[in-house]
C-alpha cells in the first residue's frame, strides 16, 4: 500500500507541476481538461497494473547463496499453538482510513441534503432543457446536471438571465458534472490526500473557462456580471457556480489567445505517461525484491515471515550407538500473504488439489526435473523442497528449497537445478484453489518433495514415494 501511494503522488505531482508550469495559462481548456482528468486516473490506476512477467513464484533460496543451501540441515516443521491475534498500528491506520472516508461521505451526504432542500421549497419552473429553481437564498447562480439554482429570476435584467442559461448549458453540453462525480468519489477514496483536492480545483476553473465562452462575446458586460457574483454566497460544492474559482483569471482568459506555437507544449503528455509508465507501475524494474524487516515484496505479492532460527536435537547413532546433539535450521515460514491470514492444509475445508488430468504437483515436478537430476552422480538422493504456497487462484506463489540432504552436489550442477525448478514452479498450471467456508483462500500445502527418493543410476532418474 504504501508503494501504491508512493507512486501515485509522484505521477500526481509531476503532472500537475508540468500542468502549472506549460498548460495552465493557456486557452486550451478542452485539452486542459482532458490532461487533468486522464492523468488523474493514470496516477490512481496505473500504479495497480502490473506487467506481464516470465515469473512470480518467491523462492527463498534465491534471495541466498546456494552454498548456505547446500550447508543447511533437515528443516523442522514444528506445529505451532493458536495465539490470538492482537490489534497493531496497520488495524489502527485501517480504522483511521475508514474513519476519514466516513466524514468525507457524509460531508457530501450533507451538501447534497442541502440542495435537495433548496429544490425541494424552491419555485420550479422549465426553461428550454434546464428547469429554474427559484430558492429566494442569497447564492449565485449555480447548476447541477441539468438543474439551475437562482435567487430570484426577478433580480437580473434579461441580458443577465440570458447568459445565466448560456453558461450553465454549456456545464450541461460538455457533461461537467461526470468530473464532479469523479473528484467527489476521489475525495472520498482519498480524503487524506491533498494533491486530490488540487486536481479538483484545477479541474473545476477549466470547466468555467470553458462555460465562461458564452459571455466571450460581450467580454466587459461579462466581466463586470463576474465580479458582482463574487459578493454572492458560495454554492454547494458538488455544483458549479458562476462566484467559483478566482475571478481574475477567469476575466483575463475571456480574451487570452494561445499561439500555435503553444500546442506543441501539448505533446509533453506523450513523454510523461512512457515515464509514469516505465517507473511507476508493478513492472519488472520495480517489484524484484524487496525486503523489510519480516517482509517481503516479490513481483506484487507481500510476504510476512517468521524469524529464521536453530534448533538442536539428540539423535543416536546407528553405527557407533552414541548420542549426539546436532544442530538442525529450521527456515523462516511465510505466515501471512498480501496482510491476509495464509491458511494450514488442516484449516480449510477444501484442500488444494491438482485437476484430475494434471498428476500431483510432486510427481509434476519431478518429471520435469528428470533429465537434470540424471546429471547427478550415481547415488541415492533427497530434495528439500517445501513451504508450497497457492494463492486463492489455485497457484504457485512461494516455495521453499533447502537443498540435498546430507549430499554434496557440484556448485555449479546444483545452481542450474535451482534455477530449473524455479521455472518448473513458475510454469506449472493451476491447481483447484484451497477453499474455506466455500471461499477461495491462500494455502501452504503440507507437499514435501523430501518424501520421493531419488535412485541415480546410469545417467537416469527414477523416483520412490516413501510408504505410510
Amino acid at each position: 500500500m504504501l508503494q501504491y501511494l508512493l507512486n501515485t503522488t509522484a505521477i500526481w505531482l509531476i503532472s500537475l507541476v508540468l500542468f502549472d508550469v506549460f498548460l495552465r495559462r493557456e486557452s486550451y481548456h478542452g485539452y486542459n481538461r482532458f490532461y487533468l482528468l486522464l492523468t488523474f486516473l493514470l496516477g490512481a490506476l496505473l500504479p495497480l497494473w502490473q506487467w506481464p512477467d516470465d515469473g512470480a513464484v518467491y523462492n527463498a533460496a534465491l534471495q541466498r547463496p546456494v552454498e548456505r543451501v547446500i550447508s543447511a540441515k533437515e528443516t523442522i516443521v514444528a506445529a505451532a499453538s493458536p495465539s490470538a491475534e492482537s490489534f497493531n498500528w496497520e488495524l489502527y491506520l485501517v480504522y483511521a482510513y475508514l474513519a476519514g472516508a466516513a466524514i468525507s461521505l457524509l460531508l457530501l451526504i450533507a451538501e447534497v441534503v442541502k440542495i435537495i432542500g433548496l429544490y425541494r421549497a424552491g419555485n420550479r419552473y422549465r426553461e428550454g432543457s434546464c428547469v429554474i429553481i427559484e430558492t429566494g437564498k442569497d447564492y449565485s447562480p449555480f447548476s447541477l446536471f441539468n438543474l439551475v439554482f437562482v435567487s430570484r429570476r426577478a433580480r437580473h435584467t434579461q441580458e443577465e438571465w440570458d447568459t445565466i442559461i448560456a453558461h450553465e448549458q454549456m456545464h450541461g453540453l460538455l457533461f461537467h458534472f461526470l468530473d464532479v462525480l469523479l473528484m467527489q468519489v476521489a475525495r472520498i477514496v482519498f480524503w487524506f490526500h491533498p494533491l486530490v483536492y488540487v486536481y479538483q480545483k484545477r479541474l473545476m476553473m477549466q470547466h468555467e473557462y470553458q462555460a465562461d465562452k458564452a459571455g466571450k462575446a460581450r467580454p466587459q458586460f461579462y466581466g463586470k456580471f463576474l465580479i458582482e457574483q463574487a459578493l454572492l454566497q458560495t454554492a454547494p460544492s458538488i455544483s458549479h457556480s458562476f462566484n467559483r474559482s478566482p475571478i481574475k483569471n477567469r476575466i483575463v482568459m475571456l480574451t487570452r489567445k494561445s499561439t500555435a506555437a503553444a500546442r506543441t507544449k501539448m505533446l509533453g503528455f506523450v513523454p510523461l505517461a512512457l515515464v509514469c509508465i516505465v517507473c511507476f507501475s508493478k513492472n519488472s524494474f520495480s517489484q524484484k525484491f524487496v525486503k523489510k524487516g519480516n517482509v517481503i515484496t516479490y513481483r506484487g505479492n507481500t510476504f510476512e515471515m517468521t524469524e529464521s532460527r536453530t534448533d538442536t536435537i539428540s539423535i543416536t547413532d546407528p553405527v557407533s550407538g552414541k548420542d549426539e546433539t546436532k544442530i538442525l535450521m529450521r527456515d523462516a515460514e511465510v505466515v501471512k500473504l498480501n496482510g491476509k491470514k495464509l491458511y494450514n492444509t488442516d484449516d480449510v475445508t477444501t484442500r488444494p488439489q491438482p485437476y484430475a488430468e494434471k498428476g500431483s504437483i510432486e510427481e509434476y515436478v519431478l518429471k520435469s526435473l528428470s533429465e537434470d537430476l540424471a546429471k547427478l552422480p550415481n547415488d541415492t538422493y533427497r530434495l528439500g523442497l517445501s513451504e508450497i504456497v497457492f494463492d486463492a487462484k489455485g497457484k504457485i506463489i512461494f516455495y521453499q528449497y533447502t537443498g540435498f540432504y546430507d549430499k554434496h552436489i557440484p556448485i555449479d550442477l546444483e545452481k542450474s537445478i535451482v534455477k530449473k525448478i524455479d521455472k518448473i514452479l513458475n510454469d506449472a498450471p493451476a491447481v483447484q484453489p484451497g477453499k474455506r467456508d466455500n471461499v477461495n483462500v491462500p494455502v501452504r500445502s503440507d507437499i514435501y518433495l523430501n518424501n520421493y527418493k531419488i535412485e541415480v543410476k546410469n545417467h537416469k532418474a527414477t523416483f520412490l514415494k516413501d510408504q505410510g
